[in-house]
């Protein structure tokens, strides 16, 4: 049997029947809360409200309990 792994973002939370694995990207992170990918901004939690960015498509070891920030970033046409 697998451990429970369970992680927060964007204040939802999200186990192993949802997608989380124990090392994803991004991309994935993103994924979970239906923001597309090619505009998402990724960010996980580092200590009280201080958020660190993810590279994209760098991949990250998931721990139960973390907590991930995902945001879309707008892009102004003119």
């Amino acid at each position: 049997m697998q451990d429970p792994l369970e992680i927060t973002v964007n204040r939802r939370r999200f186990d192993r029947n949802a997608g989380v694995h124990a090392a994803m990207t991004a991309e994935a992170i993103a994924t979970l809360v239906g923001v597309p990918v090619r505009n998402a901004i990724v960010e996980r939690e580092v200590g009280p409200g201080a958020y660190e960015r993810l590279a994209p498509g760098a991949e990250i070891p998931v721990k139960t309990g973390m907590h991930f920030l995902v945001t879309r970033e707008f892009v102004m046409g003119g």
